[in-house]
């Protein structure tokens, strides 16, 4: 759903524009198959370019699979998305999407609506929609907004010419847009205080051993204190409970785990210490909403 000009418009009469088609929209797009070396390891492209909309564009969950980083090229409209509406609009912006979640691009009314971006996949991708969203706001502010414009054109380069080694450079590309979105919501702003010695050794163990079914009691050995005290730190470190970060310790090797074509997803259960391959699909949808097929299904281009 996204376009090839790495430009953003300047309001210079017919710069960077498309002409619509009858349908109402009109696509600029180069698609990409990534090798499996780079669905594995590495960012990766789906598509890029751009498109120009007269009329809503709806997609529903699953559709397709990836994220979708775009900023508005020309026009206005309003994006619907998590169940809220978020004005569209050029400037200094960019917007992240998870293509897992249902859509709507809406152009203003006897206006249009061009956007351009890219579509893109990786591992631990919802690790990442997970952070970026914690304020259910897609939105991000670009300082310096040649940079995604530079970026945008890179990207169009490699994704049209393909040189040796060109899907490790988009991966680099795609790394530091990324990085910068971080930055944006200062999500790796150094912390303002120590954690107590118990919390800390507790977390080192979890993430030591993330495949293990841990049991409140023993990380309370580990942490070196009482269980009920271990609870009280983890509170007064603002560290959520003890149980929540079991569990996403889990979810998260589970999602890995699953990227793995090469394990069943009994494999997968029997690694995460599940007793059946029932219970860890059930444990896997009431924490994403999908099923373990379905997650599987969403990551494949």
């Amino acid at each position: 759903m996204f376009g090839l000009q790495g430009g953003h418009d300047n309001g210079e009469s017919g710069k960077n524009e498309l002409v619509p088609a009858l349908s109402g929209s009109s696509d600029n797009l180069v698609f990409v198959d990534p090798t499996p070396v780079a669905r594995r390891l590495l960012w990766h492209l789906f598509s890029i370019g751009s498109r120009r909309m007269l009329q809503p564009d709806h997609h529903e969950r699953f559709e397709k699979p990836g994220a979708h980083l775009f900023w508005v090229q020309s026009g206005a409209g309003e994006l619907e998305y998590r169940s809220s509406r978020f004005e569209l609009n050029r400037g200094r912006k960019v917007w992240l999407v998870d293509m897992a979640r249902p859509r709507t691009y809406i152009p203003a009314p006897g206006r249009h609506l061009t956007i351009t971006g890219f579509r893109f996949g990786g591992p631990g991708l919802e690790f990442w929609h997970e952070e970026f969203h914690g304020e259910e706001n897609p939105e991000f502010p670009v300082d310096d907004f040649r940079v995604v414009t530079r970026m945008q054109s890179e990207l169009v380069r490699l994704a049209r010419r393909r040189p040796t080694g060109w899907e490790w450079q988009v991966h680099l590309r795609i790394t530091e847009m990324l990085g910068r979105l971080l930055m944006s919501r200062e999500l790796l702003a150094s912390p303002q205080a120590e954690l107590s010695p118990p919390v800390v050794r507790v977390l080192n163990a979890i993430s030591a051993n993330p495949l293990r079914d841990w049991k409140a009691k023993e990380l309370a050995f580990i942490g070196k204190v009482s269980y009920s005290g271990l609870r009280a730190l983890f509170q007064h470190d603002e560290q959520g409970t003890i149980h929540q970060h079991i569990q996403k310790a889990r979810l998260d090797q589970a999602r890995l785990l699953l990227a793995d074509k090469r394990l069943s997803v009994k494999d997968v259960a029997a690694q995460l210490s599940f007793s059946s391959e029932f219970y860890f699909s059930h444990f896997f949808r009431r924490h994403t909403g999908m099923s373990p097929t379905q997650f599987r299904q969403h990551l494949k281009g």
